[in-house]
């Protein structure tokens, strides 16, 4: 598969489950916070893939992948910001739209320019980039060190 089809589907996926956290009443609000805790380790997966194996390689064909991690920084701020309100309010649920615009953002000009731009590697390199992505997207979201960055964010959300 081509690194942008992977990375695609991940946004596609994460797209869904914004989608769902948005359908979900306020009197959901644990089943808000674990879905907001699964979006929040997909898109730090996401973020992680792309911007190890994916950037490098397209940064040798596009002058936006600095804009491109600068939209990574904001959206981990958002997330951020978002982790640390009660899953019940309305100030979460505003966090979670604020999240998603920016995340909905992204991916446009990802799967707009910046796929463009990195079509110009060729489907070999693409394939190539694509199965490194998806081997290294296995082996993080299986890491002892990727669960316990993310077990150590759910505690400090819970004491803030």
């Amino acid at each position: 598969m081509r690194a942008t089809e992977v990375l695609k589907k991940d946004h596609a996926h994460v797209k869904e489950m914004f989608a769902e956290l948005e359908e979900m009443s306020a009197t959901a609000g644990k089943a808000r916070q674990e879905l907001l805790d699964r979006i929040a380790e997909e898109l730090e997966i996401h973020t992680k893939i792309e911007e190890e194996i994916f950037y490098p390689a397209v940064q040798k064909v596009s002058s936006r992948i600095q804009h491109a991690k600068e939209e990574h920084a904001r959206v981990a701020s958002l997330l951020g910001d978002v982790e640390g309100r009660d899953p019940a309010s309305a100030e979460f649920m505003a966090g979670v739209r604020e999240l998603k615009t920016a995340v909905m953002h992204h991916v446009a000009e990802e799967e707009g320019p910046i796929f463009e731009e990195a079509a110009r590697l060729g489907d070999p390199e693409l394939e190539r980039l694509g199965a490194r992505l998806a081997e290294r997207k296995d082996a993080v979201k299986t890491s002892p060190v990727q669960r316990g960055v993310r077990a150590v964010k759910q505690a400090a959300r819970k004491i803030a």
